[in-house]
């Protein structure tokens, strides 16, 4: 899956932030449930990963705090972090993130979501170095998990 970070230009509020995960070729799976599979998964990392990072990491240093944390578990200095996001508490392992929403807790339209930690610390990285391009139509940043 590839994510793509990007400007587009909004009347009201000039340059904006938004991300883009393209769908895959139907062609390129075996069955049509394969490939529903596929854009289910695209629909739960937009909804849960990207959409929180982009909320709650909305400076460079912001994303070091956290990167910095999981460095940390990397080293074996720390076994683990959890927090209050914008919209979701986090518990971050050596292994996965966890997301449970703060208001709702886990709920039919959230339910308890995780990602790999291996994904989540890719997708942040990617952010913060698109946070550090200049604001520009032609800022771009792709990542692969």
């Amino acid at each position: 899956m590839k994510i793509i970070f990007g400007y587009y230009d909004d009347q009201d509020f000039g340059l904006t932030e938004y991300p883009d995960i393209p769908y895959p070729d139907e062609k390129d799976f075996d069955t049509f449930e394969e490939y529903a599979e596929a854009g289910e998964k695209i629909g739960e990392y937009t909804k849960f990963l990207i959409t929180e990072i982009m909320e709650y990491f909305q400076y460079p240093e912001s994303c070091d705090e956290i990167l910095n944390e999981i460095k940390n578990m990397e080293n074996g200095k720390s076994f683990g972090v959890e927090w209050d996001g914008q919209a979701f508490q986090y518990k971050i392992t050596n292994h996965y993130v966890q997301f449970i929403h703060t208001i709702f807790g886990e709920s039919e339209e959230y339910p308890l979501w995780t990602c790999r930690l291996k994904e989540y610390k890719k997708v942040l990285q990617a952010w913060k170095s698109f946070l550090e391009l200049p604001k520009s139509l032609d800022s771009k940043v792709e990542v692969n998990i």
